[in-house]
This record gives C-alpha cells, structure tokens and sequence, in this order.
C-alpha cells in the first residue's frame, strides 16, 4: 500500500513539471526562419504532456517542455538554432461526461494536455545570427 501511494505521489510531481531544459542547451535560439548561411544539421522534435497527467500540468509547463526539449536535442547535434517547422498543441473544453453502449464515460483533461514541436536544427557563426 505505501508503494503505491509513494507511486501515485511521485507520478504527480513528475507530471506538474517542465522538462527540464540542459544549462548548454540555453543558449540555442529558436527562430520561424531559415537563417542565411548556415549549416543544416538534422531534424529534430520536442514535445510534452498527455491525456494522463495534462489535469496535474499547467499549460505552460507543458509548452515550455516541448520547446526545452526540442532545444536539448539540437544542442546535442551541435546546433546553436532551430526553425521551427511544425507545432501541435492539443487541447479540449475539459470534464466531458458521455454515455454509450458501455454506459458512461468521463473525459476530464482541460486546456492544453500535449503540445509537439517539429523543426531543424543548424549551426551559424555567432556573426550569422
């Protein structure tokens, strides 16, 4: 019984916070365009958040850590930028009670409860950007 509820307790706290961004990767600029002169380096994706632990997670948290791990991904290919390619952040009007065949059902996330960020990662000299 206390393993569950220690269980239950620590997937709380884990699902209220951000992903947490790397102290290097704090300096990779995100940017809606392709910067001029740069040298391309790969794709990469960042998200957080689902139907789960959307109710725990405020909706900030949840897009600042898709946008936190977008930005540890580009830095460990060595990137200093990422163009945002693509962004999805789903999100409902929040209790939802329905009934069907199998009788009632509950939907009970609100705002946003995932949000994904699709881009490209480059390196530009410091004098490019």
């Amino acid at each position: 019984m206390k393993k569950t509820l220690t269980f239950i307790i620590a997937l709380n706290l884990l699902g209220c916070s951000a992903v947490a961004i790397n102290e290097e990767a704090k300096l990779v600029r995100i940017m809606d365009m392709e910067p001029a002169e740069c040298v391309f380096l790969g794709e990469v994706d960042g998200s957080q958040g689902n139907w789960f632990t959307a109710d725990m997670t405020r909706d900030r948290n949840i897009l600042v850590g898709a946008r936190n791990k977008i930005r540890n991904k580009a830095h460990a290919l060595g990137a200093n930028v990422v163009v945002i390619k693509k962004s999805v952040d789903n999100s409902n009007e929040g209790l939802h009670v329905f009934s069907d065949k199998d009788g009632l059902s509950l939907t009970s996330s609100k705002g946003t409860y995932s949000s994904t960020l699709i881009g490209e990662a480059f390196y530009c000299e410091s004098t490019k950007l």
